[in-house]
């Protein structure tokens, strides 16, 4: 594991926090994908202390939609100097504070604006190429809520 992953840990869903929004096509697609595996390959990258998702938002609304209370999350240090953030967005910069403070106000960043980028040997990876694979096991089970509206929409995808 990575020096900048604290640890990768199951947590309730309700303590994870987004910072914006998300693409509901995208979220489809992803719950098709995460079902036909039967595994989510990555965790849903988090600052340890403020449990503010850094990557994996559609990931972690999937696993929302497909009902599920508990997740896998890498837990990072986000204040480390190892852990920057930039934008998608020309007109957007925003900082590590205002990331945490979108994510605690509710008030979300528009979709894909946003990127971590870890610095490691002195070369920058986006956060999802240096985080390690968990291959959480996913079973598809009826009884779990909204299961019937993930089946639809696995159908119509």
């Amino acid at each position: 594991m990575h020096k900048f992953v604290t640890r990768i840990a199951i947590v309730n869903i309700g303590d994870i926090r987004p910072h914006e929004e998300t693409d509901m096509m995208h979220t489809y697609e992803l719950v098709r994908d995460i079902l036909a595996r039967g595994v989510l390959v990555k965790p849903i990258v988090v600052d340890e202390a403020s449990m503010v998702i850094l990557d994996g938002h559609h990931r972690f609304e999937a696993l929302k939609m497909m009902g599920f209370k508990s997740i896998p999350v890498a837990m990072v240090d986000y204040f480390s100097d190892a852990i920057v953030v930039e934008s998608w967005r020309n007109n957007i910069r925003p900082t590590k504070a205002e990331v945490i403070d979108h994510a605690r106000s509710g008030i979300l960043y528009p979709y894909k604006t946003t990127r971590h980028m870890v610095i490691l040997d002195g070369k920058r990876y986006h956060i999802s190429e240096v985080v390690p694979e968990v291959n959480y096991k996913v079973v598809a089970n009826a009884s779990k809520p909204g299961s019937e509206v993930v089946e639809k929409l696995v159908r119509i995808i």
